[in-house]
């Protein structure tokens, strides 16, 4: 490289921290958009309608909550990749739109390292839940009648073809035996609307948003949940991997707000620190933690880069496992 060429390079780059460190200054000056990858009413939704509500007298700016909805998370997604990086489009992230979806949906162009974590906010462990009249009570009887619907395969449904649950239901009848049969939906909400309807067999759910619910209601029954130990929400329901061949069942579901990739540290670091301000919030906690979700503890951006560094590995993992394809 010739001096003068050098000397373009370091001013061009000079330029840009120059023009990243205005804008981080002045961030934020206008609403933030919150993206959620799927409809109105799931745990993503709800996470980012208490967001709205208290972060916004922490950043002096207004924030709107958009569903927009597709493609097991990739349309939201897509939405937030695709903007300018400069903090106005977060997304409300999982590891299913976020890290699944890519290995299981060809028409999701985009890859895990396309967007960086500003925060994550929570997690969960997941529930394993059939119609109530089902006429099951733990999973080696739903496992037995699965093995006797010779007729006709008993249904689960997800919120999307890649998604964990799907790997659940699929790892369920890799270890079982069964055949059970995958019904996906765009998101949770017709999902549970029709296993209490009957119409479906039984779901894997997050102990998380109105979905406890359902269990306290009688609308749906819990079975078992898939953790290493109890769950908070529900102490006493059976681990699932306490059934043989089950001992390594363990599933949790965090969730977070991530950014382009190309998103400058600076406004990284303010949504950091706001949202870890606002989960502080008692208020703010105990409305989460109310639902059976589990708040983080703040976390810096060397922490969080390899947290979802280790997230991707081991979700890439689980894939192979299964044989998971891309449609």
């Amino acid at each position: 490289m010739s001096i003068q060429s050098l000397a373009r390079a370091v001013i061009l780059g000079a330029a840009t921290v120059l023009a990243h460190s205005a804008i981080a200054q002045n961030y934020p000056s206008k609403p933030i958009n919150i993206v959620v990858p799927y409809p109105a009413g799931g745990a993503s939704d709800f996470a980012a309608r208490v967001l709205a509500k208290d972060m916004p007298s922490l950043l002096k700016t207004t924030m709107t909550v958009d569903n927009v909805v597709g493609v097991a998370g990739a349309l939201g997604t897509n939405k937030v990749i695709a903007a300018a990086p400069d903090g106005y489009n977060v997304l409300i992230s999982s590891p299913l739109e976020m890290i699944l979806t890519p290995l299981a949906i060809s028409a999701a162009k985009y890859k895990p390292e396309d967007l960086r974590p500003a925060a994550f906010l929570g997690y969960t462990s997941v529930m394993l839940v059939t119609r109530k009249d089902l006429g099951v009570n733990s999973l080696e009887e739903l496992n037995a009648l699965a093995k006797k619907s010779t007729d006709k395969s008993l249904s689960y449904c997800t919120p999307g073809l890649g998604s964990l649950y799907h790997l659940m239901g699929e790892k369920l009848n890799q270890l079982a035996g069964t055949k059970n049969l995958h019904v996906p939906y765009n998101g949770f909400p017709q999902c549970v609307t029709n296993v209490v309807g009957g119409q479906i067999d039984f779901a894997f759910l997050p102990i998380a948003a109105s979905f406890p619910g359902f269990v306290d209601s009688g609308g749906i029954k819990l079975i078992g949940v898939a953790a290493s130990a109890p769950a908070v929400r529900f102490p006493k329901a059976a681990l699932m991997k306490s059934s043989k061949g089950f001992e390594d069942f363990v599933f949790s579901v965090w969730q977070g707000i991530h950014v382009s990739s190309k998103t400058p540290d600076d406004i990284v670091g303010i949504l950091n620190k706001t949202t870890y301000a606002a989960l502080a919030m008692p208020e703010t906690k105990k409305t989460i933690e109310a639902t059976g979700a589990v708040v983080f503890e703040p976390m810096s951006i060397t922490q969080m880069n390899a947290f979802h560094a280790r997230e991707i590995a081991m979700y890439q993992a689980i894939a192979k496992s299964i044989n998971l394809q891309q449609q």
